[in-house]
């Protein structure tokens, strides 16, 4: 999977882009991150915001960048995702492209991903994955033409089990006053450092995988972008063993 790079906005030529014709989970150049002041957790441990409100976090305590919501404002960013509509389109499984329930057959959902076969002989079993999973109609052309992260460098993999088990986000270190951000992360929900992230995007585990297709045969290493497989302390056994509790 590819952790969405930072990249310019596109050129604002002032004719707008139909929000339809740009796929549901990509970020707009009017969508700003709302300056939130972040300190330390009450009694340490993490980050928090000056002002915190209960939907700032998740069910698992972890807190989320506030972002405006604003789609179609602007210009599209296509290497950017927006962090409410990446986590709906999560939660919910729909398509990443035009919102719709994602594909499903006997298989499983129809997920989108960058090549990895290469990286080792069992991928893309336990791969960790920022993109939410599509369905059929256009939206599989749609994405791969608009991603740079995917442009010829795809596979179609049906998912049994996906697991909602991690975050992508800004890691922050302790500070005085005030926490020092760092640089971006993936992180499983039960690693130690989980709660000094800013989520951003979910991050689903991918079990039970069968690739369908692919743009090439032969697959070329990739460049070392995606989270990559689980960590072994969480890998698909125990991620079923979880969910089946």
């Amino acid at each position: 999977m590819t952790i969405p790079a930072i990249a310019p906005a596109a050129p604002d030529t002032g004719v707008p882009w139909p929000p339809g014709l740009v796929p549901y989970v990509t970020r707009w150049s009017a969508e700003h991150e709302l300056p939130s002041a972040v300190v330390p957790a009450r009694g340490g441990g993490g980050i928090a915001f000056a002002d915190e409100q209960l939907h700032d976090r998740d069910r698992h305590g972890v807190l989320w960048v506030r972002r405006q919501v604003h789609q179609g404002g602007g210009s599209p960013l296509f290497s950017k995702v927006h962090s409410v509509r990446q986590r709906y389109a999560m939660r919910r499984l729909r398509c990443q492209a035009c919102r719709q329930p994602a594909d499903r057959n006997e298989q499983g959902l129809l997920w989108l991903l960058e090549d990895g076969r290469a990286d080792r002989p069992d991928w893309p079993e336990g791969e960790l994955t920022a993109h939410p999973p599509v369905c059929r109609g256009g939206c599989v052309e749609k994405v791969t033409e608009q991603c740079p992260h995917l442009r010829d460098n795809w596979v179609t993999v049906r998912v049994r089990e996906p697991l909602l088990d991690g975050i992508f986000g800004r890691l922050y270190l302790p500070g005085r006053p005030l926490p020092v951000p760092a640089t971006g992360v993936t992180r499983l929900y039960d690693a130690p450092d989980v709660r000094w992230v800013l989520a951003s995007q979910l991050v689903a585990t991918l079990a039970d995988c069968t690739i369908e297709s692919a743009w090439a045969q032969r697959p070329s290493p990739t460049t070392g972008t995606r989270p990559g497989p689980a960590p072994s302390r969480t890998g698909v056994r125990h991620a079923r063993r979880r969910r089946s509790r």
